[in-house]
């Protein structure tokens, strides 16, 4: 008899253990969201000739971003910038920029960054759910890291889609001559400073 009830016990457990893990694998996948390229804007700045700061923005945008609310640091995004959506509100300097002798976008049309890992920031400092993203940007035919401080704004449902959406808002800097980008080193600063700002609607 004990036997009879231990097994019955055994297959109650597996049945248990059987229905629970789907729930379990469902709710730990990340969820697929596609940057709204209308509403994310990324402006860029660096110095010139120590007087001002030259400012632009990059008006084409894609990418994918898999966002695990549960466990925010298993989240990634990997994004693409046409350097063809390159703007700085002047046309001769776009074309400059855009040039052989800077981004060469001819042969090399856009940017690209892939994330590896995703750092919460815990301090008193963040009043959100803020983050140290750390990733692989490739400019020019170079690959080489980039970090950017990232603050998730906002994650509900977006009134003009219907859809759920993510805001973020976003902040780094990276020297452009490890990315093969040196012309003019010294005039013109070498550090290229960015701010985001990215909208996310989940895709069906």
């Amino acid at each position: 008899m004990e036997l009879a009830m231990a097994t019955k016990m055994m297959i109650g457990l597996c049945l248990f253990c059987a229905a629970f893990t789907p729930l379990v694998s469902a709710s730990a996948e990340p969820a697929r969201y596609v940057i709204d390229s209308e509403h994310t804007h990324i402006v860029w700045r660096v110095d010139r000739f120590g007087f001002t700061d030259t400012i632009g923005t990059f008006t084409e945008i894609a990418g994918i971003l898999l966002l695990d609310e549960d466990n925010p640091a298993s989240s990634s995004v990997e994004a693409t910038i046409q350097l063809s959506g390159l703007r700085s509100d002047l046309l001769q300097r776009e074309d400059i920029v855009r040039g052989p002798h800077w981004l060469d976008a001819a042969a090399f049309p856009a940017i690209e960054f892939q994330s590896h890992e995703v750092v919460l920031d815990k301090s008193d400092d963040c009043q959100r759910q803020c983050a140290f993203v750390t990733g692989t940007m490739t400019l020019k035919g170079v690959s080489a890291p980039l970090s950017m401080y990232v603050i998730l704004n906002k994650i509900g449902v977006d009134p003009v889609t219907k859809k759920p959406a993510a805001g973020f808002s976003a902040k780094g800097q990276f020297t452009r001559s490890e990315f093969g980008v040196g012309t003019a080193v010294g005039p013109v600063g070498d550090v290229v400073s960015f701010e985001i700002e990215a909208l996310a609607i989940a895709s069906e």
